[in-house]
């Protein structure tokens, strides 16, 4: 397996661990190349997509597999609009093409399930550029037989983001709007699925990756501060002026999404199908940091 990361972040950390041992990784940063402390045992390569972009037919000359996860910007996809002629040239190679496109492309549907089958209809910009990038990659596919796979992930959580950081961080308020749900998927369950479907290639299809147990965000925070022994947490109601329009604009979408259809065809069950088995999960990781770190202190001491 040659394969090439666009936009190698949070995720590709949790990827990047679970493939072959004899895999050659490429990872692609926009600005800044940082290297992470397990580049050398997994044998990755970093380079700006500046740079790559310079080398563009090389690479793909000598790869096989890519996983595009940078979000569109208004002017469309980075990727395909600097890439698309090189992909089409040497599709021979490649054997998967994966995509990370976002669950907002459903618009609201007033609490209802979601799925694959279900037309789009985005109200906020965030969604529309996704679906805007989702049918430009299809069209690869129908066009020209590119293997593309779309994931759409919900809410990404996990170890160093989560709402235990924002909990610590004195941000102790829950927005109140009862009946509006979001869905959720744990890291490591992300990368499992992107596991599996490159094992099993399924070219053209489009899966939704989340846990089985769509939730109200109060929900999440209430859970989570019982767990951090917290007790003074404020409510804030959905319509309250306080609240800025980034963070409104979240709740504008309401609806339950479906994984029946990745669970079937790629045999992938979420480790984590809750939040609270998420979140015990983060909760005793972060309680084990803290034990080895105040163990340090005292032998220091």
């Amino acid at each position: 397996m040659k394969i090439i990361f666009f936009g190698a972040g949070y995720c590709a950390n949790y990827i990047i661990p679970l493939l072959p041992k004899n895999a050659e990784i490429i990872c692609t940063h926009k600005e800044e190349v940082k290297p992470q402390k397990y580049d050398k045992k997994f044998k990755v390569k970093r380079i700006s997509l500046k740079d790559f972009f310079k080398r563009k037919d090389y690479f793909f000359r000598n790869s096989n597999f890519a996983l595009n996860s940078i979000p569109p910007m208004k002017d469309g996809d980075i990727i395909l609009k600097n890439l698309s002629e090189t992909i089409i040239k040497f599709k021979k190679n490649i054997k998967w093409y994966g995509y990370f496109s976002s669950t907002s492309v459903y618009g609201n549907h007033s609490g209802r399930w979601v799925d694959e089958n279900t037309s789009l209809n985005p109200k906020n910009l965030r969604g529309k550029l996704r679906k805007k990038s989702e049918i430009q990659h299809l069209k690869l596919h129908k066009l020209y037989n590119i293997p593309v796979h779309i994931f759409r992930l919900p809410g990404i959580y996990g170890p160093g983001r989560s709402i235990f950081e924002r909990l610590k961080l004195d941000k102790k308020i829950q927005i109140i709007k009862k009946g509006h749900f979001f869905s959720r998927i744990h890291v490591d369950d992300i990368a499992d699925a992107i596991n599996k479907s490159m094992k099993k290639i399924t070219p053209g299809e489009i899966f939704n990756i989340c846990d089985d147990m769509p939730s109200q965000s109060d929900e999440i925070v209430k859970y989570a501060a019982k767990l951090m022994n917290i007790k003074n947490i404020e409510s804030i109601n959905f319509n309250d002026s306080r609240l800025n329009e980034k963070t409104r604009s979240f709740y504008l979408d309401n609806k339950r999404v479906s994984n029946k259809k990745i669970k079937k065809i790629l045999d992938w069950t979420p480790k984590f199908r809750t939040y609270k088995l998420g979140l015990d999960n983060l909760f005793n990781l972060l309680s084990n940091e803290n034990s080895s770190t105040n163990s340090s202190f005292i032998k220091k001491n």
